[in-house]
């Protein structure tokens, strides 16, 4: 019998990297739970869906699977940006704007270079009725050059908020 686990996306430090992914927590436990299990019998956290950043030589890639030792781990935090978009859309979906607007700002807050947090950020201004903000936010995501799903969200929303 399989336990039911939650997915959770983290952002983890080591020395010499940091891995964006996601950790499965048993149901109705928290991460604190999984780092401080018995690392008697369990030396190494499993991370799915992964983003791995080497500090020393830049280099960025994504791997399904890896586990880290946890020896290793300096810091461990929930990825505020992955939260921040995913409640982001929730709102949105129920019509809440400034609800949405709130966590579109921690969004872009938490990573400032994300053409999607800026898209999300200027629809929620357009919704808001802030067209001003609207346009800056949809203009800095644009400029990012996001993919061609975002650039034409944020061109029909530009268009509908500017008319042209």
């Amino acid at each position: 019998m399989k336990a039911h686990k939650e997915k959770l996306r983290v952002v983890i430090f080591t020395s010499n990297h940091r891995i964006k992914g996601e950790v499965h927590l048993y149901e109705n436990s928290r991460l604190t739970d999984i780092l401080n299990a018995d690392t008697t019998t369990k030396d190494f956290l499993p991370v799915t869906d992964a983003e791995l950043s080497d500090f020393r030589n830049g280099a960025t890639q994504r791997v399904g699977f890896l586990s880290i030792n946890r020896k290793h781990i300096e810091i461990v935090m929930e990825d505020d940006e992955a939260i921040a978009i995913t409640k982001c859309k929730d709102a949105i979906a129920k019509r809440r704007y400034p609800e949405a607007l709130g966590f579109a700002r921690r969004a872009v807050a938490a990573s400032p270079t994300d053409a999607e947090a800026h898209y999300m950020l200027g629809f929620c201004f357009a919704k808001t009725g802030d067209v001003k903000a609207a346009k800056a936010s949809l203009d800095e995501c644009l400029k990012m050059r996001p993919n061609a799903d975002i650039t034409q969200k944020a061109q029909e929303t530009l268009s509908a908020i500017t008319g042209v």
